[in-house]
């Protein structure tokens, strides 16, 4: 992936939200002879590291154990448009639109029970704020076996690489158009790409 300064023009507040109010991230790792693997975890982004579990058993979890370096990825994908959207008659103007964050950095692992049992209060803070389940404790017998099953990692990134293909590579007439398509045409993810669009007219904006 290229990562076009003109994508990466992005404030880190809204860099921060983005990242905080996705559901699950993918964690890339490599195995084994240089065998990339990834997968998609439930996380949680403190700012400067990113949380989440992985079973004892995972592939990836091996991997970590052997090699730390490893990317977490989050995107949100957006509605493609035809080529004649931009230009009635060259068909590379086809394309899709997308926020994407890539985390670069090292992890560490941790098998310690009440680490787990932290983390694990923290995930739960975020995904089910309204409580309803007993306390997580390495103690507690109702969490000891599945404790037992999963390890803690948190990665700590060393670079951030920010991708948001919103159209900014079009002048602000052609993105207004495309918006209005959007919201013409209404197929999923539509609404949304046009709200993304608009994002980049009011950042312009505001500079």
């Amino acid at each position: 992936m290229i990562f076009h300064a003109m994508y990466a023009d992005v404030p880190d507040t809204a860099v921060r939200e983005f990242v905080s109010r996705q559901r699950a991230g993918r964690l890339v790792t490599t195995g084994a002879g240089g065998q990339p693997h990834i997968g998609l975890y439930p996380f949680l982004f403190l700012g400067d590291r990113v949380e989440l579990h992985l079973n004892r058993a995972d592939e990836q979890l091996a991997d970590l154990r052997e090699n730390p370096a490893c990317a977490f990825e989050v995107d949100e994908i957006y509605g493609t448009i035809p080529s004649h959207w931009v230009d009635e008659a060259n068909a590379v103007f086809a394309t899709a639109y997308h926020r994407t964050v890539i985390f670069e950095g090292k992890a560490t692992v941790s098998d310690d029970a009440a680490v787990l049992a932290a983390q694990m209060e923290r995930l739960l803070a975020h995904y089910q704020p309204e409580g309803r389940h007993a306390p997580v404790s390495a103690d507690a017998p109702l969490y000891r076996t599945p404790l037992g099953m999963l390890s803690a990692v948190v990665i700590q990134p060393s670079a951030r690489k920010v991708k948001w293909k919103l159209g900014q590579n079009r002048d602000r007439a052609t993105r207004e158009r495309i918006i209005g398509l959007f919201r013409q045409r209404g197929g999923p993810g539509d609404s949304a790409a046009a709200d993304a669009l608009e994002w980049t007219l009011a950042h312009e904006d505001s500079r």
